[in-house]
C-alpha cells in the first residue's frame, strides 16, 4: 500500500488520531489520488482533515464545505465505504463539518506579513473596481467551465499560495469577467482589508500613458505594486508592438507581486502561447500558474444559465420558451443576455406576461435583422421533402425504426427543423414521433459536423433546401 504523509494539522487541540484511524485516513488519501484528477484531488481533498470516527462515522473537516461537500457525497462515497471494510471490517460513513474559520484565520497571514516588509509608508486605500452582482453563487457551472470555477474558488480561498498566476482564457460572453469578478469579491468578504484591483488591459494601458505623460510614475507603481490581488481581464489587449513600455512596467509589476506571494489572475482569448505579440518573458510567466480553458456552454448549461437570468424580468418564462431561446444561442453567454433584453421590449410592446416561443422568435428575428416579414416553413414540409429525397416516408421517419437510410433521413429532416425553423426542441421532437429535445440536439450537431466534412451530404442538404423555400 502507497503511503501518504497524513495532512492532519500538526496544531490541532483535539486528541490525535488512533493507528486505525491514521490507517483509515492513509488509505481515504490514497484511493481518492487514484480514482479521480490530479486537480480534483489537489482541490477537493487535498485540503480536507479527518477528526475522528465515532460510531462508525468519519467525522471530515471541509473548507468551502457548501461546494466540496456535494463533490465527495457524489464522488468518494465507495472511497470511505472501502476504507472503512478493510481497516475496521465495517460500514463506515462520513459526516462533513465546516473548516472556514481555520482556513479564513491562516489564508491571509502572506497578506499582513509581505505588506509589512515591503511597505515602510502608509498606503493610500483604491477603488477595487468590483461589480458587486458577479459572486461565484450566481455563476453557472457546467461541465466547460468546471476546473475554471474550481480554480477561481481554490485562488479565493488562499490567495497567492495556490495558481499563480491563474490565467482563465476562453471566447467573448464565456463568464471569464463574471469568475475574476467573483474572485475578488470573495477575497474582500474574507478580509476586508486586502488590496484588491480590477482592470482591464486596456485601462491599464491607459494609466500607463496617462502617468508618463503626468511625469508620476511612481504613484503608478505604489498604487500596482502594493496590491494583494490584481485582476486583468482581456490581457491580449496589452499584446501590440507599440506598447513596449506598457509591456516592461507590467512585467515589473508582475515580478513585483509574484515575488512577494501577492495574487494575479489573467483572463484572455486566447491560450498563453497563442499571445504572440507579447514579449517571451511575460509568456513564459502567464504559465507559471495555472491556464484554464472556458468553452461555450452545452444546452444544459444554457438552460440553467437562462432559468437564473430570468429570474431578473418579471416575466412568465414557460420551459419549452426558455429550451427554445438555448436551442438558438450556443456560443455565447452575452448573446442569451442581450436576447432577454430584446424580449423584453417586445413583451411591453405587446403587453404580454407570459413569454411564448412566438414572442422570443419575434425578438430575435428583430435582434438579428432578419426583417419582419419572415416565411414561416411547416416542420411537415421538411419531412415531405427529405423524405422524398432519401425515399422514406414521413411516417417511416417519424417512427423508430433504425435501419442506415431512415436514420440519416430523420437526422437530415432534425437539423433542417432547427435551421430552418423558429420551433423550440421540445416542439421538434413532439414533431418527430415525441422524442426528447436532447436527440433533436445530437442529430442536429451530429449532421452539422458530417456537412462540414463531406461535400457530398453539403450539397445534398442544399438541394434540398432549395425544394422547401
Amino acid at each position: 500500500m502507497v503511503q501518504y504523509n497524513n495532512n492532519y494539522p500538526q496544531d490541532n487541540k483535539e486528541e490525535a488520531m488512533t493507528e486505525n484511524e491514521q490507517l483509515f485516513w492513509n488509505r481515504v488519501l490514497e484511493l481518492s489520488r487514484s480514482q479521480i484528477a490530479p486537480a480534483a484531488y489537489e482541490f477537493f481533498v487535498l485540503e480536507a482533515r479527518l477528526l475522528k470516527i465515532e460510531h462508525q462515522t468519519a467525522v471530515i473537516t471541509l473548507d468551502n464545505i457548501e461546494m466540496k461537500k456535494l463533490f465527495w457525497e457524489q464522488n468518494l462515497g465507495p472511497v470511505i465505504l472501502t476504507a472503512g471494510f478493510e481497516i475496521f471490517n465495517a460500514e463506515i460513513t462520513a459526516n462533513y463539518v465546516s473548516n472556514d474559520l481555520h482556513l479564513q484565520e491562516t489564508s491571509f497571514s502572506n497578506y499582513q506579513q509581505s505588506s509589512n516588509e515591503v511597505n515602510t509608508l502608509p498606503i493610500r486605500k483604491i477603488d477595487s473596481n468590483l461589480k458587486e452582482k458577479y459572486t461565484f453563487a450566481n455563476f453557472v457551472q457546467g461541465d466547460e467551465n468546471r476546473w475554471a470555477v474550481s480554480a477561481s474558488i481554490a485562488v479565493a480561498d488562499s490567495p497567492g499560495t495556490t495558481y499563480n498566476p491563474l490565467f482563465i482564457w476562453g471566447g467573448p460572453g464565456l463568464g471569464k469577467t463574471h469568475l475574476l469578478n467573483a474572485i475578488g469579491n470573495q477575497v474582500l468578504r474574507d478580509n476586508p482589508n486586502a488590496r484588491v484591483l480590477y482592470i482591464t488591459a486596456e485601462n491599464f494601458i491607459n494609466e500607463f500613458v496617462s502617468h508618463i505623460r503626468l511625469d508620476s510614475m511612481e504613484e503608478l507603481k505604489e498604487k500596482f505594486r502594493n496590491l494583494d490581488l490584481l485582476l486583468i481581464d482581456d490581457i491580449q489587449s496589452l499584446a501590440k508592438k507599440t506598447l513596449g513600455g506598457t509591456q516592461e512596467e507590467f512585467f515589473n509589476t508582475f515580478n513585483a507581486l509574484h515575488t512577494n506571494d501577492k495574487q494575479i489572475v489573467l483572463t484572455s482569448d486566447r491560450n498563453p502561447n497563442q499571445l504572440n505579440d507579447l514579449e517571451e518573458r511575460l509568456v513564459t510567466r502567464f504559465s507559471w500558474g495555472l491556464p484554464v480553458n472556458i468553452t461555450p456552454p452545452d444546452f444544459e448549461t444554457r438552460v440553467a444559465i437562462l432559468t437564473n437570468k430570468i429570474q431578473e424580468y418579471p416575466y412568465d418564462f414557460p420551459q419549452d420558451t426558455i429550451e427554445y431561446l438555448a436551442g438558438e444561442f450556443d456560443s455565447n453567454v452575452r448573446e442569451l443576455e442581450g436576447a432577454l433584453k430584446n424580449i423584453s421590449l417586445v413583451a411591453d410592446f405587446k403587453h404580454a406576461k407570459t413569454i411564448t416561443v412566438d414572442i422570443a422568435a419575434e425578438a430575435i428575428r428583430a435582434r438579428k435583422n432578419d426583417g419582419p416579414i419572415v416565411t414561416v416553413i411547416p416542420i411537415e414540409e421538411i419531412q415531405i421533402q427529405v423524405g422524398k429525397f432519401y425515399g422514406v416516408t414521413v411516417k417511416e421517419i417519424k417512427a423508430t425504426k433504425r435501419t442506415q437510410d431512415i436514420v440519416l433521413a430523420r437526422q437530415v429532416a432534425m437539423y433542417l427543423a432547427r435551421e430552418m425553423t423558429d420551433n423550440s426542441l421540445p416542439k421538434i421532437g413532439k414533431e418527430f414521433g415525441g422524442r426528447d429535445h436532447s436527440t433533436v440536439l445530437h442529430a442536429y450537431n451530429k449532421i452539422k459536423n458530417m456537412v462540414a466534412q463531406d461535400d457530398n451530404l453539403r450539397i445534398e442538404i442544399e438541394t434540398i433546401k432549395n425544394k422547401i423555400r
